[in-house]
């Protein structure tokens, strides 16, 4: 919707949102909506400050934004990283547009004053993201989310990786990938695992290359053994309801013509 809105072009050159602005509005509200539209900006920052019920501040690399939006400052946290479109609204402040994300990992200290050159996808790459898709529709193919049985499979993997790649600082063994899991297990801080994990792998340049790590990564949570599930993984709880439900089900009655 925001692409469509705010980058998509018509034949005649126009933007959709400045079509709409000319069909309901007169001057002068048309001539502040219409500049109000030509500076929207996609970015992807950084949240420095969550203002309660009012929106919250953005960094990117020398540029800082306040933005307001009641409902995402009761979604965020400080140090997420956003990717949206942000409209200024005349008072040194922005407001956001339609279609907004928040990324699974917060950049690292190598990424961070960089995000300008490495790490501003536009808003078609951020939905194939999501979709789990490469860069070009013809060479679609689905990124990896491995689900290894054992914490000792899933760590073999990432080191695998991580040799192949040059990241030595991934390549650790079983307990110690099962000690920082746990330390953020324990507050269920997904994001700050990811965060630490993306800061070991350092120097990450592509929404791919973050989504491969993080996947790799998460493969290692799953497969860590939790205390307080009688030292079960996840993928092992997972995989022991699934099994249960196989056996719950009924047949089908046989056909009675």
């Amino acid at each position: 919707m925001g692409w469509f809105t705010f980058s998509f072009k018509l034949p005649d050159g126009r933007h959709p949102a400045e079509l709409a602005a000319q069909a309901i509005l007169k001057e002068p509200k048309l001539f502040l909506a219409l500049d109000t539209i030509q500076k929207a900006r996609y970015i992807t920052g950084v949240v420095t400050k969550v203002i309660n019920d009012r929106g919250f501040d953005m960094e990117l690399e020398d540029e800082k934004f306040t933005v307001n939006s009641p409902m995402l400052s009761h979604i965020l946290e400080k140090r997420q990283l956003v990717s949206a479109h942000i409209l200024p609204n005349g008072q040194g402040r922005w407001l956001v547009g339609p279609g907004w994300l928040t990324w699974p990992f917060s950049p690292g200290p190598h990424l961070r004053p960089q995000l300008k050159t490495l790490f501003q996808p536009n808003p078609i790459e951020v939905e194939r993201f999501l979709q789990e898709k490469t860069k070009t529709p013809e060479e679609v193919k689905n990124v990896e989310h491995p689900q290894d049985d054992t914490l000792e499979a899933a760590v073999a993997r990432m080191s695998e990786m991580a040799r192949k790649e040059g990241k030595p600082n991934l390549i650790m063994s079983p307990e110690e990938w099962k000690n920082i899991v746990l330390s953020y297990m324990v507050n269920n801080d997904a994001i700050g695992f990811g965060e630490e994990v993306h800061q070991r792998a350092e120097n990450i340049g592509s929404i791919e290359e973050a989504n491969k790590w993080l996947a790799l990564a998460m493969n290692i949570w799953n497969t860590t053994p939790q205390p307080d599930r009688g030292g079960k993984s996840a993928i092992e709880i997972i995989r022991q309801q699934q099994g249960k439900n196989r056996k719950s089900r009924k047949p089908f009655p046989p056909d009675s013509h």
